[in-house]
């Protein structure tokens, strides 16, 4: 991935990490392997750090002060400037499930986790860590089949260190490995990157979930993509890296993406279930994949184009949907095909 920017602007930090896992036995993945891994996560981040041992957050006293509900529901501050009327603020973590879904994963052979953590949330990888191993010891799957941390290792300009593994079960400071960029947001440059090319292709690899005029989109202008990135990207800064929102020229950024056109698109519609036990029923979280090209003045775009593929775009990134990955040179970017 190309170099992300470092000048004066929106703050934003983040650090991403892989958790390997191994299972005991053959495990099923599902069709989509976000909703498990999700579920199992979520749950037991709860059992590992609930000090009142109920498990009950809307009456407990410490709710304003665990990172269970910062991290799992993120629930406005009472003080906030932005998303007052929202019951909750974007989640300061991104889970990569596995490819593909759909298959079974033999016994003992590794298997991947990513793990994206944003801003404040990086001092808490070690509870991370330990609810992989509670839910890896709980069982994934409907056959609650264990599964053993193997390590955990840190990612940064294309080099990994193991910050933790099963041998020695020794948990290495991540914060060498946070990224640090303050984005400058305040308006569209006109040149941009020198030689920055005038042709982007984005794969979308997990559903693309977003929300544009009260509906979820059919499809996806340039305009809608960018109105995803910055007000997730604002929201993430604002809740979790100290930024100001107010800094970013929504307007702008917005009237320059629409001058960006669609050169070529390859994309459909893939629905998912998943099963919510908190809600215990079954919801459908249906998503654009495929792939689609950009044309025209990508230059100012470039930083921000480069910083989704980190945090994702649209909703449900928590579970991993939103995810692409990015070409510059306008070519295909490989990856997950069109679905009907």
């Amino acid at each position: 991935m190309e170099p992300l920017p470092s000048v004066a602007g929106l703050p934003f930090s983040f650090g991403r990490f892989t958790v390997t896992l191994a299972p005991e036995q053959p495990l099923r993945l599902p069709p989509y392997a976000g909703g498990m891994f999700r579920g199992a996560f979520g749950l037991a981040l709860q059992r590992v750090v609930c000090v009142t041992r109920t498990f009950e957050c809307a009456p407990c006293a410490l709710r304003d002060r665990c990172i269970y509900p910062y991290v799992f529901e993120t629930p406005p501050p009472s003080s906030t400037r932005v998303m007052r009327k929202y019951p909750a603020a974007p989640h300061p973590f991104v889970l990569e499930p596995p490819e593909p879904g759909g298959t079974v994963l033999p016994a003992g052979r590794p298997f991947p986790v990513g793990l994206t953590l944003v801003g404040k949330a990086l001092r808490y990888l070690p509870h991370f860590v330990s609810a992989f191993e509670q839910a890896g010891q709980v069982g994934l799957g409907s056959r609650r089949v264990r599964c053993g941390v193997r390590a955990v290792e840190a990612g940064r300009d294309g080099r990994r260190w193991t910050l933790y593994s099963a041998e020695d079960r020794v948990f290495r400071a991540a914060d060498p490995f946070e990224e640090h960029l303050r984005l400058e947001l305040s308006a569209p440059e006109r040149d941009g990157e020198p030689g920055a090319p005038s042709r982007v292709s984005l794969t979308l690899l997990t559903p693309l979930r977003i929300v544009y005029e009260e509906r979820l989109s059919g499809d996806l202008p340039f305009h809608v993509l960018i109105r995803s990135l910055l007000r997730r990207l604002a929201h993430l800064s604002y809740f979790h890296c100290g930024g100001d929102p107010r800094t970013v020229a929504f307007r702008d950024w917005i009237a320059s993406a629409r001058g960006v056109r669609v050169a070529e698109h390859a994309l459909a519609w893939r629905d998912w279930e998943r099963y919510s036990s908190r809600q215990q029923t079954t919801m459908t979280l249906g998503g654009l994949v495929g792939t689609v090209t950009y044309a025209g003045h990508l230059a100012p775009f470039l930083p921000l184009l480069r910083l989704g593929q980190v945090i994702h775009a649209g909703k449900g990134t928590s579970f991993g949907l939103g995810r692409y990955r990015l070409a510059e040179d306008g070519s295909s970017a490989g990856g997950a095909e069109p679905a009907g």
